[in-house]
């Protein structure tokens, strides 16, 4: 019983939220993984508003950016670093 449930949860996730596009470049654990802390950052953010004002405004921009990053499974960092080439460029000498 318990088991249909995650499945069917597991169903929805993939047919709403993990569906990929064409500027997908995360895989689905890190998106989901992205999806539960920012979630998590957010919402000790909102918690803490009223008590520390600034701790929490930096919460909610992680927590938000997180989210963001988990929903549209882009990541500008990610796609910067597989573009770029590995190792030192060669260097041509002429003599």
């Amino acid at each position: 019983m318990i088991t249909d449930k995650i499945e069917e949860l597991k169903d929805t996730l993939e047919e709403t939220f993990l569906k990929e596009t064409l500027y997908t470049n995360l895989g689905k654990t890190e998106r989901v993984l992205s999806l539960a802390t920012g979630a998590y950052i957010m919402f000790k953010g909102i918690r803490n508003v009223f008590s520390h004002p600034l701790i929490a405004t930096t919460e909610l921009v992680v927590g938000f950016g997180l989210l963001q990053r988990g929903m549209s499974g882009y990541c500008a960092i990610t796609e910067k670093f597989e573009n770029e080439p590995q190792g030192p460029e060669p260097i041509l000498i002429v003599g």
